[in-house]
């Protein structure tokens, strides 16, 4: 599909905001008036793939919710797999377009072979991108005074505990050893902070070049088969056991 439906909606992961923003700029798709295609916008709290239960019922309840809008016939999700969160979505009256990629860095580095080839070569890479960064949920100083903050006004008279906690969750890191800086904003003030972060950690850092092509063509309807998921009206999101990562079928097919 080379052609980009008349006018959209966008159910968008926070980490992409930087991105999707600066794209829709250059793509001139962002939404300044009525005669632009971006009818509608919501964004959606990063981390939520943590809880994917959580991230499925809310991208759903956007879904129903723009359901009964007749000023657009799409939705673009702008998210990956992420825990499995987007399995079982489903639209009424609009059709869903996703990326098939396992997570947002998947799509950031262009292709689910560049992130396969990154981790084969450094199986201890853990990835940073601004959206992460700014939400500083990323491995670093700010985690950890975070947590530590969180834990001690939770657990007031338990300081044993407290660090416990704390300890539990760097010992969830210690395979890592390099932080990989995926950009394709060019923010220096982000790329400064992951090196913090490696420094404090005692980590590698390594730069990676981003590439903005997977998320140029979910706003722009270049929608090829190998990479993006059309789910019809009717139909929702199955996951699979091939390269595809996903499929659709028929809601009353659900198994």
């Amino acid at each position: 599909m080379n052609s980009r439906p008349q006018n959209f909606g966008i159910i968008a992961c926070d980490a992409f905001s930087d991105e999707l923003s600066s794209i829709a700029a250059k793509k001139n798709v962002n939404k300044t008036n009525t005669d632009t295609p971006w009818s509608r916008l919501a964004w959606l709290e990063m981390g939520l793939h943590d809880h994917p239960e959580s991230l499925r019922s809310e991208v759903q309840a956007l879904i129903d919710a723009w359901n009964s809008d007749s000023s657009f016939s799409t939705i673009l999700l702008a998210y990956g797999m992420c825990g499995n969160g987007l399995i079982g979505i489903k639209s009424r009256s609009k059709t869903l377009v996703l990326p098939r990629a396992h997570d947002c860095i998947t799509i950031l580095l262009g292709s689910l072979e560049a992130h396969e080839t990154i981790l084969k070569e450094n199986p201890g890479t853990y990835f940073y991108s601004p959206g992460w960064i700014r939400g500083r949920r990323t491995p670093g100083p700010d985690r950890e005074r975070h947590l530590r903050n969180f834990y001690a006004q939770r657990y007031p008279d338990d300081p044993d505990l407290v660090d416990d906690l704390v300890e539990a969750d760097l010992m969830a890191f210690s395979h890592h050893n390099c932080a990989a800086y995926v950009d394709i904003t060019n923010n220096q003030e982000a790329e400064n902070y992951c090196r913090n972060c490696a420094a404090y950690l005692g980590w590698k850092f390594r730069k990676l070049q981003g590439n903005s092509r997977w998320l140029e063509q979910l706003l722009t309807g270049e929608w090829s088969k190998d990479k993006f998921l059309l789910v019809p009206p009717g139909h929702l999101i199955q996951r699979t056991t091939n390269e595809t990562l996903i499929e659709t079928i028929p809601c009353n097919e659900m198994r």
